[in-house]
């Protein structure tokens, strides 16, 4: 199956949504202020270079060890 790059489509997350938490009653933003981890789940959801993701999804490439060492003998 042969995919173009431009036709994938990649759907972004954050790992840790905590506006979301706070929304639902649980914030935690003073806590992990606190422990100056801020910057750590900017890093944790930072940018995710589209380009990247699917310069390498189109160019993947699986291989079975067990058909691979059949082969080989």
């Amino acid at each position: 199956m042969s995919v173009e790059e431009w036709e994938l489509i990649v759907q972004i997350e954050n790992p840790v949504d905590l506006l979301s938490l706070a929304h639902h009653g649980c914030d935690l933003r003073g806590i992990y202020q606190a422990q100056d981890l801020m910057d750590y789940f900017g890093m944790l959801n930072g940018p995710t270079y589209l380009t990247l993701v699917r310069h390498f999804w189109v160019r993947s490439q699986l291989y079975d060890l067990k058909a691979s060492q059949l082969e080989m003998e």
